[in-house]
């Protein structure tokens, strides 16, 4: 999707309940988005508009333990406060409850976001105290929001959707190209150790592949990937790294065995080790998932590979940096499936289309690198 200032228009008629508060004095906000990885990473634009309109305002960022990382030493994030998921037990929840109500007492948010909207969130966002607090409109849940955002239609982009929440804070559209781009952030140190585990030189092409994600009918067949990493090593003579996710192992190794010597798999890496990984590639090829986010968000040219998902939606990312969404829709699309027998977007895409798209990327890069 090309971010322009027409595709942001609507934001300045997005609706919301209560009285408007000046972003410019306010001190100290929490926003919220528990899950997933992708999803996280795509509420960085969020972050940088708000830091944008008051540079002295101060960030928490609540969400879930598993996450939390990938945020660390992000520029746009004050605090980072952990929620474990489950706690195991009704006294480590509420022992994790009095924790936030701790840290937010001690942190006194005036204004609260919520970007996910479950029952979950929107109470422990009530709990910390802000005594503005902005959601969606989501049934019962609601009334835990002093402001509640009516989103317009159709869907827009998951950045889009995210920013609407600013209205009530006199945050609007349209806003500048470099504000609406994800971002992450990896320490030199963290680059220079996966160097060194991996043995990654200076100069040589490198290109990553991740065949997994979250659910089968977003995954595009195994040997295509690895006919990808074939063609890959030799017609560009690229390293061809495989990298796995939580429960993937099987499925890598499948496709580095059918890629008969041509990728090589890497192991599960932690958040901030995945990180470092991806900002060192040239192109990153990646189904619907979390590592697609993060690769784009690192400015990796970032291919990224949808079937029953909806790229106009989950894909937000710019051509211009090298980023591209293939999608062949079905004519069920969106079916929203987790689960096909069929899988016909998928096989509508070639393994010489993606080649195609990974050589594009690799160039489009060089030629931005040229003219800087």
């Amino acid at each position: 999707m090309k971010a322009d200032q027409e595709s942001f228009s609507h934001l300045a008629i997005a609706s919301s309940s209560g009285p408007g508060v000046d972003v410019r004095s306010v001190q100290r906000v929490v926003v919220t988005r528990l899950r997933f990885l992708g999803d996280i990473v795509l509420t960085t634009p969020l972050l940088a508009i708000l830091k944008k309109a008051n540079p002295a305002l101060r960030i928490a960022y609540l969400l879930e333990d598993t996450y939390a990382p990938i945020l660390f030493h992000h520029p746009h994030v004050d605090e980072i406060w952990p929620l474990r998921r489950r706690a195991g037990s009704l006294r480590g929840e509420v022992g994790q409850i009095l924790a936030l109500r701790r840290r937010a007492q001690s942190f006194r948010p005036e204004v609260g976001i919520d970007l996910l909207g479950l029952p979950r969130s929107a109470f422990l966002l009530y709990l910390t105290g802000a005594p503005v607090r902005i959601g969606g409109n989501y049934r019962v849940r609601k009334h835990l929001y002093t402001h509640v955002v009516r989103h317009r239609e159709p869907q827009l982009s998951a950045i889009d959707y995210h920013l609407e929440n600013l209205s009530p804070l006199g945050i609007k559209g349209p806003f500048a190209e470099e504000d609406l781009r994800t971002r992450l952030d990896v320490l030199p140190e963290e680059v220079a150790w996966i160097r060194g585990r991996f043995r990654i030189e200076g100069g040589q092409l490198m290109v990553g592949l991740h065949p997994g994600a979250t659910w089968p009918a977003k995954r595009w067949f195994p040997e295509r990937f690895a006919e990808l990493a074939r063609q890959l090593q030799s017609r560009l003579g690229a390293r061809v790294v495989l990298t796995t996710g939580p429960g993937e192992e099987e499925l890598v190794s499948r496709v580095a065995a059918a890629a008969q010597g041509a990728a090589e798999s890497l192991p599960v890496l932690d958040l901030r080790g995945l990180a470092a990984l991806l900002s060192l590639l040239d192109a990153y090829v990646a189904n619907d998932c979390g590592p697609m986010h993060v690769a784009a968000a690192l400015g990796t040219p970032t291919i990224g590979l949808f079937g029953p998902g909806e790229p106009n939606i989950w894909f937000p990312y710019r051509r211009e940096d090298g980023h591209v969404a293939l999608h062949h829709p079905c004519p069920l699309h969106p079916c929203h499936r987790d689960f096909c027998e069929d899988l016909t977007c998928f096989r509508q895409l070639e393994v010489d289309e993606v080649f195609k798209a990974v050589t594009w990327a690799i160039e489009q890069r060089r030629s931005v690198r040229a003219t800087d």
